[in-house]
């Protein structure tokens, strides 16, 4: 059984914060580099000053930024900078968006759902109703949001989930709410507009929490903030606020429901060596050569439309790979004791082929890189500049970059419903949810 119920947020007081478009940043593991200082100037109250406070040389175990994160949150919440909602609520969370010149809208609600360990196989009898997680984490992103977790004890970022509401019945009510004026209503830096709306009648919340007890929740993203808050609440067993999580939760039928593919871009391997990649990979694939990127995705578009596993590959010889699988029948020797959904997943092939088995980047060597570009592996989201950035990255210190088609949703249900685990950043559901909505301080 899943329980989900409503809760009193912390949200941003605009008379003291000031412009509301200022104040929210995307999820923590997205601010890094010059983004950084981008957000920190908006505003002193831009919540990435608490999400993403920087190290200083002079940071010691009882003052860095951590502790630095907890002052601030408090110091904001006295100032009443933010202030709490005066009853309990979900929050409705839309997303207006471009993707492929198409116009898009997602939307959800926002709730607290009691804590429980990710479920590992189906129920003897009856339906499965419970918390599935869908990729591989690391270990280190996990160290670092409990780090902060501890010295703010509150809940900052979305963890976004999707379920099963094949009727329609949470929809309905999240469309009634829509009609009302939003608490919130900003723009971000790439165009997406975010709004929030209050549900405070009390039918409605109630309606919510019923229709959510029989369905399950994937995690779609977030699998650290997830396991963050479990490992929290086992630290405070005695904080009954600590048992329960601050989610975003869309249905797996919302039409607004995007996922991008996420790239590989290879680095640091003492042995690379381009001439011995492209003879491995002919092993396995049929490969297509072109002067452009352009034809190289057109193919891979094809193949992906077609059902068949494909890939590209640019290296810094000048030229573009369409690599399409030619027998599947490799992967139920490489992953005999996995299900037939999991060994015939594009990044299933891509990571036990290509980069275990020909390039010897196992799953050892692949935890000892982040998002945060260190490792063998840096995995390049879909979007914006990102193609163009890791051909130049190729050019001049990486050594290759793997393209990747997108994971259907319907593969990502399918996988979780068997109780396995996807390579991690598997998916890229676009657009990310963004942080400083919705807070909830766990005291």
């Amino acid at each position: 059984m899943v329980r989900v119920v409503p809760f009193k947020a912390y949200r941003y007081n605009e008379k003291k914060a000031g412009n509301p478009a200022n104040l929210f940043s995307p999820p923590y593991d997205i601010i890094k580099g010059e983004l950084v200082d981008e957000l920190h100037n908006l505003s002193e109250y831009n919540i990435s000053w608490i999400i993403k406070n920087k190290p200083r040389k002079d940071d010691t175990a009882d003052e860095n930024q951590y502790t630095r994160a907890g002052e601030l949150l408090k110091t904001w919440v006295e100032n009443d900078i933010l202030v709490q909602d005066d009853e309990e609520a979900f929050y409705i969370y839309g997303q207006n968006f471009e993707v492929e010149n198409e116009m898009r809208f997602r939307f959800g609600f926002i709730g607290l759902i009691e804590l429980e360990e990710f479920a590992t196989k189906a129920p003897e009898g009856g339906d499965f109703a419970g918390v599935l997680q869908h990729e591989e984490t690391l270990p280190k992103d996990i160290k670092d949001r409990l780090n902060l977790s501890r010295e703010t004890m509150a809940q900052f970022g979305q963890i976004f989930v999707i379920y099963p509401d094949h009727e329609r019945a949470v929809d309905k009510i999240l469309e009634k709410n829509m009609k009302k004026k939003p608490i919130a209503d900003v723009k971000d830096r790439d165009g997406v507009r975010h709004r929030i709306w209050m549900i405070q009648d009390k039918k409605d919340k109630h309606l919510i929490s019923q229709h959510m007890t029989d369905k399950y929740v994937i995690i779609a993203d977030g699998h650290h903030r997830y396991k963050t808050a479990l490992a929290l609440s086992k630290e405070n067993p005695d904080l009954k606020s600590a048992k329960y999580r601050m989610l975003t939760f869309v249905n797996i039928q919302n039409p607004g429901l995007v996922v991008l593919p996420t790239h590989r871009l290879v680095q640091n391997l003492e042995d690379f060596d381009k001439t011995k990649l492209l003879e491995g990979v002919k092993k396995h694939f049929d490969i297509k050569e072109f002067d452009e990127k352009e034809p190289m995705f057109d193919l891979m578009e094809k193949r992906f439309d077609e059902g068949k596993h494909a890939f590209g590959l640019f290296m810094d010889d000048g030229r573009f790979y369409a690599l399409t699988l030619k027998d599947l029948g490799i992967m139920d020797k490489l992953l005999p004791d996995k299900s037939e959904g999991l060994r015939n997943l594009d990044v299933s092939i891509l990571h036990s082929v290509i980069l275990d088995t020909i390039l010897g980047i196992d799953k050892k060597k692949l935890e000892e890189g982040t998002m945060s570009g260190g490792g063998y592996v840096v995995y390049i989201k879909g979007i914006g500049d990102a193609v163009e950035d890791s051909i130049h990255s190729v050019k001049n210190e990486a050594q290759a970059v793997l393209f990747m088609n997108p994971t259907r949703v319907e593969e990502v249900e399918a996988v979780a419903n068997n109780f396995e685990c996807m390579p991690q950043k598997s998916t890229f559901f676009y657009p990310k949810v963004h942080t400083g909505f919705t807070i909830n301080k766990l005291k």
